[in-house]
């Protein structure tokens, strides 16, 4: 018999999954009343996952932009401090790491769409009414169903970013764990042979 304890790995990602369902099915409980719309604010929690998840992006990205930037500095340092032999490793490392940096940086980029001037809930848009009154105007003359509907314009725009810029990283990570493959045999084996 096994004696895995049910507390593994799926069970605590379906405890995270069930939290997050939870959170948005609250909000939108606490916001709705009998006159309003099926899962009124269900569309606040969402855009409130999504904002997480994106914001989540871009902390990956930058500690892999920083690794990626200290280990090009390493390898360009080593190769002119010691003999590698296996140059062609060194080299492929060296773009691989490069070109992961390059990757990243497209991922932090900011978010830009033609959709950005329509809606109420992007900066971008709230910034295209021109004045406080108007945005004001706008935003006063909005019933819940109205709300729910910015929401889901907004949530599918945030999806579709999020969609990229994953995508993005993780073509990143798999360049820069085949940079990592390439320094292991161009300067870390020479290194250590050099030793015997």
């Amino acid at each position: 018999m096994s004696n895995r304890s049910p507390m593994g790995p799926s069970f605590s990602t379906g405890v995270a999954a069930a939290s997050e369902l939870i959170q948005a099915a609250g909000t939108a409980q606490n916001a709705a009343t009998p006159a309003d719309p099926p899962m009124a604010g269900f569309g606040a929690g969402v855009h409130q996952y999504l904002s997480q998840t994106l914001t989540l992006i871009y902390s990956k990205t930058t500690t892999l932009l920083a690794a990626n930037m200290v280990l090009v500095s390493l390898l360009l340092s080593t190769r002119t401090s010691i003999k590698i032999g296996l140059d062609f490793f060194c080299i492929g490392a060296i773009f691989c790491f490069s070109l992961s940096a390059i990757t990243s940086t497209i991922v932090l980029f900011p978010r830009l769409s033609h959709h950005d001037a329509e809606g109420l809930i992007f900066w971008r848009s709230i910034l295209s009414k021109g004045d406080p009154g108007k945005y004001k105007d706008s935003i006063q003359k909005m019933d819940k169903f109205a709300v729910e509907e910015e929401y889901a314009k907004d949530n599918y725009h945030i999806s579709r970013t999020i969609r990229y810029k994953d995508a993005l990283l993780r073509s990143a990570i798999t360049i820069f764990v085949v940079g990592m493959s390439f320094a292991v045999i161009g300067v870390v084996v020479p290194i250590i042979l050099a030793h015997y």
